[in-house]
């Protein structure tokens, strides 16, 4: 599987902002990102692109087409990835491996590969995403403004709050003094 992102879980911040979480600083007045969490999926320098993980759409995989129906993650739930490729579902999933102390990330997995990661990984988790969100050079000057927040996605492991709360948790875990502007 080529589209694995390592995260090591004693990790420096890196120059790229692959395999990274944004959260949306509550002073960003862009509606379309308002309260978001972004998993950046690729970073080429001039192009930054990745999904929105905390706007669910209330539909599982299996309602998106018949190759999805026999999945054994048929029943995982869909999400609003952004506004790019919107009728393009993509799957992602995570586990943190605590023996070798690595928290990997697979972005854009096939159903195939869905099929084996389900089979080799106990505690493996999946999530489906229509469309993607992509960002210019403008996105460094935004973080530098204080617009989003820099976070390490290993933060989501066991967490089981949604929306609004999963972005208030992250959020205070990365810079809790952000939410004095709330």
């Amino acid at each position: 599987m080529e589209n694995k992102t390592f995260v090591g879980w004693t990790e420096k911040v890196a120059k790229t902002l692959a395999g990274k979480m944004l959260i949306a600083h509550p002073i960003l007045e862009d509606e379309q990102f308002e309260k978001t969490i972004l998993f950046v999926e690729s970073d080429t320098g001039n192009t930054v692109t990745g999904v929105i993980l905390n706007r669910p759409l209330n539909v599982m995989l299996k309602t998106l087409g018949k190759k999805f129906e026999d999945l054994p993650i048929s029943n995982v739930p869909v999400y609003k990835g952004g506004t790019h490729g919107e009728t393009t579902v993509m799957l992602t999933a995570w586990v943190f491996d605590d023996k070798r102390k690595v928290f990997e990330i697979y972005h854009m997995v096939t159903p195939e590969e869905a099929f084996k990661l389900e089979e080799t990984n106990d505690n493996i988790q999946f999530r489906a995403f229509l469309g993607y969100c992509k960002f210019n050079r403008h996105i460094y000057s935004d973080i530098e403004k204080g617009l989003w927040v820099v976070g390490s996605p290993k933060r989501l492991l066991g967490s089981t709050e949604r929306e609004e709360a999963l972005w208030r948790s992250m959020l205070l875990r990365e810079n809790p003094n952000a939410l004095i502007y709330q």
